[in-house]
């Protein structure tokens, strides 16, 4: 056989047997055996197809709590006269329809088959029941109609999903020409859930956009399906539009019979038809903006996402430092090369805003809060600061030698019980503290050190003129010391050695 007729045959069949295998569970509960009382075999598959209509008329009645009890009720009102069976059956059979269209821990339905186009084996899952809600109270769990469900009752009506709403604004056209007001009302509310059903599958697409468009052929793929449902969309906003013109001028001819006891109920039921196809249609006007939307992120996605991968991608040794310095390019060229990679320039200046900003001007004077903006802290001032703090350091370590004198070495620890015993106030001081620090960070600190002038910023310089010709070196030890509640500072090992001097040669 010819092999391009071959491949004609097997084309899209994952999509043909998609559609062959959408009505697989109906099948299934045909297999199954459930006698009644009187020995009669039930017929499951049709109680199968009923289950899925009853969930299609409560989702157009907007009835959400349908749970095992209510389609058990359904059931025993359509079979009262065909089989003789108790409550606990029904709800046995609602519990096994439920359990083929839904397996059990709300698993997908799923089923097998070999890919003669793909030359794999694949698999296609459903999803005709879905968990709705949940009453804590009464332990009832409530389901509803899921998108294959809800597009297999729909292809036992024999039209395409693509077109439900096209042919239902059709279908109510022909209600209103002949004046069956109340049917029209029930398409318009299928209607309202082909809208909601559109919305679902828009959705969809959009998760879908936002993950899979990394190429050029992914967003064509996407731009297509996206034109194809607007183009839809505008098709059916025509035909709403058209519709609210009809259902006008059939109002206005009611409104001016002259039997008004006669006709009283139909024009009632006419403003309700011409209410619901407002609603439906200001849902449908809400789906076009999001067609819109969804085509301009499509462009988005494949924008950002060729960014990324060209982030990823982009070697700067390989694409710029070689080929700079491997090719003699003169120095002109060097700066078109080099700009896109260099920083705008930037202009610093001071906006007048900033007087509007949070302004610090509170200073604490002899206990007394003053109320006056910071003032400049200049060279002279920080100066005398540094000096303070190179007294006070030179005070800690002149009375820590004094306290282990003639030991070498000693730990910070040891220092801190001493202190403790004679509740010296230092301990409950931050600068204190500090002085440790910066001995840990500057060890060995040593005498041969040329000593800074006293302006200098140096807080070790009186530190180490107390050295006489020996290093301090500090260690960190492990533990930690726990000196008060606002304090803790890890312990060190103090030691003073001898400085060897230099040889002269």
């Amino acid at each position: 056989m010819d092999t391009e007729l071959s491949e004609t045959i097997v084309k899209d069949s994952r999509e043909r047997l998609k559609r062959v295998l959408l009505f697989e569970p109906l099948f299934e509960l045909d297999r199954r055996t459930f006698k009644d009382l009187h020995e009669k075999r039930v017929d499951l598959r049709s109680f199968g197809l009923y289950v899925l209509l009853y969930f299609f008329e409560m989702k157009l009645i907007r009835e959400k709590h349908i749970g095992v009890i209510e389609i058990a009720q359904f059931l025993k009102s359509i079979s009262k006269d065909t089989y003789a069976l108790s409550d606990s059956q029904l709800e046995e059979i609602v519990k096994i329809i439920l359990a083929v269209f839904r397996p059990t821990g709300g698993q997908r339905k799923s089923y097998s088959f070999y890919n003669f186009e793909l030359q794999t084996e694949d698999s296609i899952d459903f999803h005709y029941i879905k968990t709705n809600d949940f009453d804590i109270q009464t332990n009832r769990q409530y389901y509803a109609l899921d998108d294959d469900g809800l597009e297999l009752v729909f292809a036992t009506k024999e039209y395409f999903q693509e077109f439900q709403l096209s042919i239902h604004q059709l279908m109510l056209r022909k209600l209103l020409e002949k004046g069956e007001f109340v049917g029209a009302l029930r398409q318009i509310n299928e209607m309202r859930m082909d809208v909601e059903t559109i919305h679902e599958r828009m959705n969809k697409i959009e998760h879908e956009i936002k993950r899979n468009v990394v190429s050029i052929e992914t967003q064509n793929k996407f731009m297509k399906v996206i034109e194809d449902r607007n183009f839809r969309l505008n098709r059916e906003n025509e035909e709403f539009e058209e519709l609210h013109q009809f259902v006008y001028e059939t109002k206005q001819n009611y409104y001016n019979l002259a039997d008004e006891t006669q006709e009283a109920r139909a024009f009632e039921i006419l403003l309700k038809v011409e209410k619901a196809l407002h609603q439906v249609h200001h849902q449908h006007q809400q789906l076009l903006n999001k067609s819109l939307q969804l085509k301009t992120q499509v462009l988005q996605s494949a924008e950002e996402a060729l960014y990324y991968i060209g982030v990823n991608s982009f070697n700067f040794d390989n694409e710029v430092t070689s080929k700079i310095v491997s090719t003699p390019y003169p120095l002109e060229s060097m700066k078109g090369i080099m700009a896109p990679f260099l920083p705008l320039g930037q202009f610093n200046t001071w906006s007048l805003l900033t007087v509007f900003s949070p302004q610090s001007w509170s200073e604490t004077e002899d206990g007394h809060t003053s109320k006056t903006f910071e003032k400049i802290i200049d060279e002279k001032q920080q100066e005398q600061y540094a000096r303070i703090i190179r007294t006070y350091y030179k005070e800690i370590f002149q009375d820590m030698m004094t306290a282990f004198e003639p030991e070498s070495e000693w730990t910070l620890k040891e220092w801190i019980e001493k202190l403790q015993s004679s509740n010296d106030h230092r301990l409950l001081q931050r600068r204190f503290y500090d002085f440790f620090i910066l001995c840990h960070q500057k060890s060995p600190v040593t005498s041969q050190i040329e000593v800074q002038s006293e302006e200098s910023l140096h807080l070790l310089a009186e530190v180490m003129e107390l050295l006489h010709g020996r290093t301090l070196i500090c260690k960190e030890l492990p533990d930690r010391i726990q000196v008060n509640e606002r304090f803790e500072i890890q312990n060190m090992q103090f030691s003073l050695v001898k400085e060897v001097a230099p040889i002269e040669i």
